[in-house]
């Protein structure tokens, strides 16, 4: 008997049960909550090769409320080559592929699609300068170069997320623009990051500005550039107005050459094998820069270098020769070695205003002639005692202050090669017909030099004279390596 009320106690239980879900289940929904539109929402809609975005899917109501529904939501993906996406709305973008995909997400009857780029991935990156001073009060502009696993090289300074520590002194805006405060010292760190990179410089903010570099201050004005009695490359003469500017007083040296490449070798920036150096982030990644081996027709190497523990190599010149011009090199090694410290290569033009030295001169010496007394050419006699390269400041400067513009090492200089470029050269400012930040080889390979050098003749040492060179010389043979360079930079 009371087996039986038992079992139909179950009985009834289970009928009551059945009845409330039924109900439950035909209660329509409330109004207010009935869904009527998807948005899938992410911090942006591209992703980098081998990197994961992760989707969030907001649904809204009918009341105007809105909830989130991205683990209840179906995620879907097409065509699903170059990524996937799981039930928690986490995009994964396959490794080495790039393109579009399409992603839906649904929920009881709304849905929404995006389409998410996948782009390619960055291996490297460099922010410039590395290392700077700046004076308090005044703007730099930081740069970052991306080195993508296809070998190409991008200016990615827009898309990086940039900062400062400890922010006492500067700060620094979403473009990398660095900007230190008047009346303030001290060092700074910016930090850039980009994709899964990061990368740093070290910034000393000063009153006083100590440069390594001895720096000649040209103020802004006109002169006349080229020469109508010169070679073709030098026609048409024509006046042009360049802003004031800075150059060093010095061609740079072995021995500042050979302390970039330490510091260069010791934030990876650069590798070194068989006596060759290549640029291993930035601009010029996979480049070579310059060659420390001799060969047997030119067997003078003047910065050495000695393998430490764990494969580093400690860079140091030749005893004797520290202060003797850096030759060698090619124009991207210089060039590198300027936007290493926030410094550039001085344009074609303010070369040649530089080496006139306000007053129109033909050669960049003390009077403006030319003579084994007053430069370093082909031959020896006079003040002229060197067959070779001769310490940086044997001779008497320039009326600006400036030695060997004239002689001694030739000089690359920023702009790009253009034969009849002053057929059409603007009348301010030209920085030759090349872009304004170049990355990789220059656009016809090869790059000008100026000022001529000891194993030139005189005529080469002209202020208006225009040579060019393999911008990847190969530096084993004497005729490709005669060229140095000196550094400038622009004045607010």
């Amino acid at each position: 008997m009371c087996i039986n009320n038992q079992k139909s106690f179950i009985r009834s239980l289970i009928i009551f049960i059945t009845l409330l879900l039924i109900n439950c289940s035909d209660k329509p929904t409330q109004p207010g909550k009935t869904p009527i539109s998807l948005q899938i929402t992410a911090p942006a809609f591209s992703i980098y090769s081998g990197g994961t975005l992760q989707l969030s899917a907001i649904v809204g109501f009918a009341d105007g409320s809105t909830s989130e529904v991205t683990t209840e939501a179906i995620w879907s993906i097409s065509p699903g080559h170059a990524g996937s996406i799981n039930e928690a709305g986490l995009f994964i973008a396959m490794m080495d592929l790039i393109g579009i995909e399409t992603v839906r997400a649904d929920y009881q009857g709304v849905t929404d699609t995006v389409r998410i780029e996948v782009t390619k991935r960055a291996r490297s990156l460099m922010v410039l300068p590395v290392t700077t001073s700046i004076q308090s009060g005044r703007d730099i502009q930081f740069e970052a170069i991306a080195d993508f696993f296809d070998a190409s090289q991008v200016c990615v300074t827009k898309n990086v997320e940039w900062s400062v520590n400890p922010g006492v002194v500067a700060t620094i805006d979403s473009n990398g623009l660095f900007h230190s405060i008047a009346g303030l010292n001290g060092a700074e760190t910016v930090l850039g990051k980009y994709q899964a990179l990061s990368a740093q410089s070290q910034v000393q903010v000063q009153e006083t500005i100590k440069s390594p570099f001895e720096m000649v201050t040209i103020q802004a004005g006109s002169f006349i550039m080229g020469d109508e009695n010169g070679l073709s490359n030098e026609k048409p003469a024509h006046e042009v107005y360049i802003d004031a500017f800075e150059i060093s007083k010095y061609e740079i040296t072995n021995e500042q050459y050979a302390e970039y490449l330490n510091q260069a070798f010791a934030v990876a920036e650069i590798t070194f094998e068989s006596g060759i150096v290549t640029g291993r982030k930035g601009p010029f990644a996979w480049l070579v820069y310059c060659r420390l081996v001799g060969s047997p027709d030119f067997p003078d190497v003047f910065i050495e270098y000695v393998e430490a523990e764990r494969g580093n190599f400690e860079f140091r010149a030749k005893p004797g020769f520290e202060k003797y011009p850096v030759v060698r090199l090619n124009w991207h090694g210089a060039a590198a070695f300027c936007a290493f410290y926030g410094l550039r290569l001085p344009t074609e033009a303010e070369w040649e205003k530089a080496c006139r030295g306000g007053q129109q001169l033909e050669y960049g010496t003390l009077n403006g002639s030319i003579s084994h007394d007053l430069a370093n050419y082909a031959g020896v006699g006079g003040s002229d005692i060197y067959e070779g390269l001769a310490p940086v400041g044997s001779f008497a400067p320039n009326p600006y202050g400036l030695y060997d513009m004239s002689g001694n090492a030739a000089e690359y200089v920023f702009d790009v090669y253009d034969e009849n470029y002053y057929a059409n050269s603007p009348p301010q400012n030209p920085i030759g017909p090349g872009p304004a930040m170049p990355i990789g080889r220059l656009p016809d390979k090869l790059a000008l030099w100026r000022g001529g050098s000891w194993i030139t003749s005189s005529q080469f040492c002209r202020s208006a004279f225009r040579g060019i060179f393999p911008d990847q010389a190969d530096h084993n043979y004497l005729s490709q390596s005669f060229v140095g360079f000196r550094v400038a930079r622009s004045l607010p």
